[in-house]
């Protein structure tokens, strides 16, 4: 049974409207009556009767067969429901639920899309079904489904044994949509002056605009990143970036692109080439898969809790059967920390276990694997040459991760091997680097370089080693692009900025402690030696922040740098910096942030700052800066301020400054296009990953997850991203809706995958809206509960007291079906003036019969 809309106020507009299913509507005049139950089904039926006393409903009659199908405690009106639907009390979605009468009863019949989100076991699945939907019965009597109609949910109990063995989050892979055929611009541009009252130079002014599109058809997806930069002393330039086509492989787990790419650098180091790529994408795995986390395993002696704790807090609970049990679905945390397992039998006994958590960014799941293939010419380089790479990454144990991976090209080759161990010391990251390369006919060099990290959480002190890392390379040690250097500075003599040749070691360390109440501290450190004369680099800072009262923020940082040169020790400089952070306003709509600073360096001497943001409306779209800067070194005052605007289809910003001597100002435009089979799409700026939302008829109507996305004059709009591989729920607001149309269903679900552009299409009645009060030819009204349908034999309205119907109907003139009781029908015509067809609402007075007279 297909929803309707029910107007709240009929003197109101069509943003009064509030969307009920005609089922809601029947149960909401039942519970009009004295006697009202709160509806609940299952497949157990209750003797139990309740008696509906038609008198109570005064001043009209009611159609006694709506009461007579609801008078068990249990009982529901056969029908659709839109319902979010529990497995095991656990969320697994919105879903649209028949329910049909079976042996005098009326169940819930579970779709097939149901049945397969479920997960089912092979055995337990009814096979050859040849049905539309399965009740309970029909696939096991071990399943149980119950309804809670007020809160329009559906919980259906089903053994653990019958279900597949999924990890939390699942999406099955038939789900991902791969979107329709659409083309998207996205767009950004800025705009620069400055003019100066002094004897610096003639006015300054350049024009960047920068595009970034794409055009999907089917899975293929073409993309491309260009630029163009204009200026008063070189005129125009226009850059091509990138241009690549791409296309997602869920079967594989895998991403393909060809194009102009560039390699991940993970383990080699980062270029620019022409070819293409093959790349495990973790991000079609649930979110429970990805990242590193350990395998915790266990015994249990009767139906078990189980908790594991990180740093005090529980981050993970589930219940297991007796005997032994795997998590392999826990979601990666956000730091280090050991693990403690906590099993809770069912008699009250506790035992407790602790597994080592310690990771790095190469740290693995055990049992889960990537791999990056890339083929293809090196780019943007005097001398070229085409190339391989292949880099392969297991997770073996809870403790072990092994890496390896081969580069090769014309006379070049280099190996890497290496692995993450992860212990109670901390995880320990190790990898070396072996080349060996022919620069020229009589000149060949190979060497190692050695990569050692370390990252370590004591949580008893609250000290967070994050990251120390040395690396030390042999004089021979070439990376691919350096001995493309060499070879073109041996043919050409040009010099070639040779990183991997000149440095020798170096050492990076990222410490944090927590101070309780007193704060948090860092110290960030690194220092890097060269093998051709260059002096060291060293660069040191520490910082301390704290929240004072009010939420008042202060952070304090102190840096020291030391530039290596080839004559001296280096260049120092020095400097410190504190800041002040205070929130006015917090419980307003337009909240204000007031900051404070002060600078000081070597070279730039005293500087401090003072500013004010916020925002200028209650809808938080305009956004305001000032900024006063005093320059004590050039002995200057500095004032500027910006102004930022978010539109339903752009993004405007301005921005002016004033110093001595000169003044600036710019300006700033971003957005998107998207052209599609509907036409053409304004929007923000949009991510790889977007929707197209198409509701006719509901101009105005706005996205719930983002206020600015309204549905424009064509009845189109622009979400401008999605998570790919997750569902995404995109609902409509009616508020603000204008014109003549009412929302039939106002909630999708989509699970995009990446790259692509979703069309989500609502469903809207478009027409007149009426309120016709119907009698019969003998003056009786017609029955409460009575159906109205359209001439398309769809359900668009249901009498309520007084004989009173609400519709909306697309044409001048017609005729409306009143169905009720056994069989009984009779027909509702009407007619429209040409001023009634543009109000907001008609009241009209009809007389329902046959077409013959009377009713039939």
């Amino acid at each position: 049974m297909e929803r309707m809309s029910l107007r709240k106020d009929t003197c109101k507009g069509p943003q009064e409207v509030t969307k009920l299913s005609l089922l809601s509507i029947t149960l909401l005049i039942v519970n009009l009556s004295v006697i009202s139950f709160s509806a609940t089904a299952s497949d157990e039926v209750s003797s139990e009767e309740y008696i509906f006393d038609a008198e109570l409903f005064k001043g009209t009659n009611f159609d006694q067969s709506v009461l007579e199908s609801l008078k068990n405690p249990n009982a529901i009106a056969a029908g659709e429901y839109k319902l979010d639907v529990y497995i095991n009390n656990e969320l697994l979605g919105n879903y649209t639920v028949p329910y049909i009468t079976h042996d005098n009863s009326v169940l819930p019949c579970l779709p097939e899309n149901l049945i397969s989100d479920i997960g089912l076991r092979e055995n337990v699945t009814v096979s050859k079904n040849t049905k539309s939907c399965l009740i309970t019965s029909d696939i096991s009597t071990a399943i149980v489904a119950r309804t809670n109609l007020s809160e329009l949910k559906l919980n259906v109990s089903v053994p653990q044994a019958m279900l597949l063995s999924r990890p939390k989050d699942y999406v099955n892979p038939d789900k991902f949509q791969t979107g329709n055929n659409v083309g998207f611009l996205n767009y950004v541009s800025n705009y620069y002056h400055v003019s100066y009252s002094d004897s610096r130079g003639s006015n300054l002014d350049s024009l960047w605009l920068s595009l970034n599109g794409g055009i999907n058809i089917a899975s293929w997806q073409y993309r491309q990143i260009s630029n163009l930069n204009w200026n008063k002393e070189t005129g125009y330039q226009w850059n091509n970036v990138r241009q690549y086509v791409q296309r997602p492989l869920p079967a594989f787990n895998t991403q393909l692109m060809a194009g102009q790419l560039i390699t991940n650098g993970k383990f080699f180091s980062g270029m620019s080439y022409n070819g293409l790529n093959l790349s495990s994408a973790e991000e079609m795995l649930p979110q429970s898969q990805r990242g590193y986390a350990p395998l915790i395993k266990g015994i249990a002696s009767s139906n078990a809790k189980v908790t594991i704790r990180q740093n005090g807090l529980d981050i993970y609970q589930t219940t297991v059967p007796p005997g032994a049990f795997e998590i392999n679905d826990l979601y990666p945390t956000g730091g280090n920390g050991d693990l403690t397992v906590v099993i809770t039998e069912a008699d009250g006994t506790i035992k407790t276990f602790s597994v080592p958590f310690s990771a790095l960014p190469e740290s693995i799941r055990p049992g889960m694997s990537k791999y990056n293939l890339a083929l293809g010419r090196v780019r943007d380089t005097d001398v070229t040459t085409e190339f391989g790479d292949f880099i392969y990454q297991r997770g073996i144990t809870n403790a072990l991760t092994a890496n390896g991976g081969l580069r090769m090209a014309k006379n070049y080759t280099a190996y890497v091997f290496g692995g993450v161990h992860a212990s109670r010391i901390g995880a320990i990251g190790a990898d070396a680097t072996y080349s060996t390369a022919k620069l020229s006919d009589d000149r060949t060099s190979q060497g190692w370089m050695s990569h050692l990290s370390w990252s370590k959480t004591f949580s008893a002190t609250g000290t967070n080693l994050s990251l120390a890392s040395y690396r030390y390379s042999t004089a021979g040690y070439r990376d691919l692009l350096s001995v493309l250097g060499d070879r073109n500075k041996i043919y050409t003599g040009n010099e070639w900025l040779n990183y991997t040749s000149g440095q020798r070691e170096r050492w990076d360390l990222t410490l944090s402690q927590t101070l309780g109440d007193f704060g948090t501290s860092y110290i960030n450190a690194a220092t890097q030696s060269y093998r051709d004369g260059r002096s060291r680099d060293t660069q040191y800072q520490l910082g301390f922040s704290k929240m004072l009262g009010r939420n008042i923020s202060m952070n304090v940082a102190l840096t020291r740098q030391r530039v290596g040169t080839y004559n001296d020790r280096g260049h120092v400089e020095n400097a410190a910096a504190v800041s002040f952070s205070i929130p006015l306003f917090s419980d307003s709509p337009r909240p204000v942030s007031f900051s404070t600073s002060y600078n000081h360096s070597n070279s730039g001497g005293d500087q401090y700052q003072a500013s004010a943001s916020g925002m200028a409306d209650d809808n938080q779209t305009t956004s305001y800066s000032i900024t006063a800067i005093r320059d004590q070194k050039y002995q200057q005052n500095v004032f500027s301020g910006s102004l930022q605007r978010r539109l339903p289809k752009a993004s405007l910003a301005a921005s002016a400054s004033k110093g001595q001597g000169y003044w600036q100002t710019s300006a700033n435009a971003q957005g998107a296009l998207a052209v599609h089979a509907g036409g053409v799409t304004f929007g923000p700026y949009l991510g790889d990953t977007f929707a197209i939302v198409e509701a006719k008829g509901a101009e105005g109507a706005r996205i719930f997850s983002s206020d600015q996305t309204v549905i424009d004059n064509n009845g189109y709009a622009l979400i401008p991203a999605l998570t790919p591989y997750r569902y995404n729920n995109i609902s409509l607001d009616p508020k603000g809706m204008q014109g003549h149309a009412e929302i039939i269903d106002s909630q999708k679900r989509v699970v995009p995958v990446a790259g692509a552009a979703v069309n989500v299409s609502f469903k809207t009645r478009t027409g007149t809206a009426l309120l016709i009060t119907v009698t019969s030819r003998e003056g009786n009204t017609l029955p409460m509960g009575t159906q109205v349908y359209d001439q398309q034999g769809e359900a668009i309205g249901i009498t309520g007291q007084g004989g009173q119907v609400y519709v909306r109907v697309p044409d001048t003139s017609g005729e409306l079906l009143a169905e009720w009781g056994n069989g009984k029908k009779c027909y509702i015509p009407y007619t429209l003036s040409e001023d009634e067809i543009n109000a907001e609402i008609v009241n009209l007075s009809a007389t329902c019969s046959n077409r013959q007279g009377g009713v039939s």
